[in-house]
C-alpha cells in the first residue's frame, strides 16, 4: 500500500505540474482556473480504487464487523454504506478545499462556506440511502435468483430513471436552490412566443437563485410526462440580454423538440443493461477466482462490486459524454436554424466563456473525459460557418 500511495504522490505532482505549467490552455481571461480545474479531475481520479483496493486488501469490513458486532443486516449494510462513502469524502476533501478557495478567488463563486457544508451533507445523506438501498437490493436479489439477479437489478433501474428526470426535478432540485416562476416582462413573452412556435405550451418558465452561490450562466431543460420545466439561472438573466437569452432558449427548446429526454433515458436503460451483465460477469470471475470463501452476497465482498463497477463507469465515460455532446450539437443545430441573427449567439459564448473561465478549446482526451458539451470554440466555430453559408446564399 506504501508503494501505491508514494505512486498516487508522484501521479499528482505529474498531472499538477503538466497542467499548470505545460498544458496549452486555451481561455478568454488570465487565469489558470480551467489548468487547475483539469488537475484537480485527474487528480482525484484514482482516489475511489485506492480506497477499495485499501478495503479489500486489508480486510476492513471484517474488522469493522469485529468491532461493532452488528446483528441486523439493514444495520450492517447501512453502516458499510455510510463508512465507505464518509472515507471517500474525507479523502477528496483536500481537493474540494482548493475547489472552493480558488472559485471564490477568481470570482466564479460567492458560496458560503456554510452553505457549501450544507451541500455537501445534503449530497452525502441522498447518497448513502441511494447506495443503502442499492446494496440491500443487490444482496436480496443475489441470495434469491443466483442466476436472474442482473436483469432483475436492470429492471429496478427503470423506476429510478423515471425518478430522476420526474421527480428529482420538482422534490429534490427546491432543497438546493430557490425556484420561482420567470417573472412577468418583455423577455417572459418572448420565451413564450418560442414555446408556442416550437409547440411547447406546457412547459413551466422557472427562474433559480445562483446568484448567491456562483457568477457563472446557465440555463436547462428538464421533466417527462407533461412535466417539462425550462430553467434559467438569475445570473443568465442579470449578466446576458435578451437576444443572448433568447439563443440559448432555442438550445433548450431543441432538446425538448427532438426528444432528448426520452431518448436519454432510454440510452441510459440500455447502457445500464450492458453494464450491470458485465459488472456481473467479472464479479463472478473475480469471486471464484479470488475470494471463493465469500458468497457473492457477502457484505465483505462489497468493496469488489464497488471497484468492479467503478472501473467500467471510468472507461465508459467517454462514450457517455460523447453521446451527451452529439444531442448538444443537435441543439445548437436547432437553435441556430430557428434564429435569423446569430451575431448574439456568438457574443453569448463569448461571454459564457469570460465569465466561466472555461477551456474554450481542450485537448482531445480532456473532451473524451470531461466535456458533455462541445468545447465553446468548437460551438462558435460551427456558428461563424453557418453565418458565411447564409452570406453566400
Amino acid at each position: 500500500m506504501k508503494k501505491i500511495l508514494l505512486s498516487y504522490f508522484v501521479y499528482l505532482v505529474v498531472v499538477f505540474g503538466y497542467f499548470l505549467f505545460l498544458y496549452p490552455l486555451q481561455i478568454l481571461s488570465e487565469t489558470k482556473y480551467a489548468a487547475i480545474a483539469h488537475a484537480i479531475f485527474f487528480g482525484k481520479l484514482p482516489l475511489i480504487f485506492i480506497l477499495l483496493y485499501g478495503v479489500i486488501t486489508y480486510e476492513w469490513i471484517r474488522k469493522w464487523q469485529g468491532v461493532f458486532q452488528w446483528r441486523n443486516h439493514f444495520i450492517e449494510t447501512g453502516f458499510v454504506g455510510l463508512f465507505l462513502l464518509f472515507i471517500y469524502q474525507f479523502i477528496q476533501l483536500p481537493f474540494d478545499l482548493v475547489w472552493f478557495y480558488v472559485t471564490h478567488a477568481v470570482g466564479t463563486s460567492n458560496q458560503s462556506l456554510v452553505d457549501w457544508i450544507w451541500e455537501l451533507t445534503l449530497d452525502l445523506f441522498f447518497l448513502w440511502i441511494g447506495l443503502t438501498l442499492l446494496l440491500l437490493a443487490f444482496q436480496w436479489l443475489v441470495k434469491k435468483r443466483k442466476k436472474s439477479w442482473p436483469v432483475i437489478l436492470w429492471l429496478m433501474t427503470i423506476p429510478v430513471a423515471v425518478f430522476v428526470v420526474y421527480i428529482q426535478p420538482v422534490w429534490i432540485d427546491p432543497l438546493y436552490e430557490n425556484f420561482t416562476p420567470l417573472a412577468e416582462g418583455e423577455l417572459r413573452q418572448a420565451i413564450e412566443a418560442l414555446t408556442t412556435d416550437a409547440g411547447l405550451q406546457d412547459a413551466t418558465l422557472l427562474q433559480v437563485n445562483m446568484s448567491e452561490k456562483v457568477t457563472t450562466f446557465n440555463a436547462y431543460v428538464t421533466g417527462i410526462f407533461g412535466n417539462a420545466r425550462i430553467v434559467l439561472w438569475d445570473t443568465t438573466l442579470e449578466g446576458m440580454n435578451q437576444s443572448e437569452i433568447l439563443f440559448i432558449l432555442a438550445h433548450e427548446i431543441g432538446h425538448y423538440v427532438m426528444h432528448h429526454v426520452y431518448y436519454g433515458v432510454i440510452g441510459y436503460l440500455v447502457f445500464a443493461l450492458v453494464l450491470i451483465l458485465l459488472i456481473a460477469y467479472f464479479y463472478r470471475r473475480i469471486m471464484y477466482r479470488k475470494f471463493r470463501q465469500m458468497e457473492l452476497f457477502d457484505i465483505r465482498a462489497i468493496p469488489v462490486l464497488l471497484f468492479i463497477t467503478m472501473f467500467f463507469l471510468t472507461i465508459s465515460q467517454p462514450l457517455t459524454l460523447f453521446v451527451s455532446r452529439q444531442m448538444e450539437e443537435q441543439a445548437d443545430a436547432y437553435a441556430v436554424a430557428h434564429t435569423e441573427d446569430l451575431e448574439p449567439a456568438i457574443e453569448g459564448f463569448v461571454r459564457m466563456s469570460i465569465q466561466s473561465k472555461s477551456d474554450i478549446n481542450p485537448a482531445f482526451w480532456v473532451k473524451w473525459m470531461r466535456y458533455s458539451h462541445p468545447p465553446m470554440q468548437e460551438r462558435i466555430d460551427n456558428i461563424e460557418r453557418v453565418m458565411k453559408e447564409r452570406e453566400l446564399e
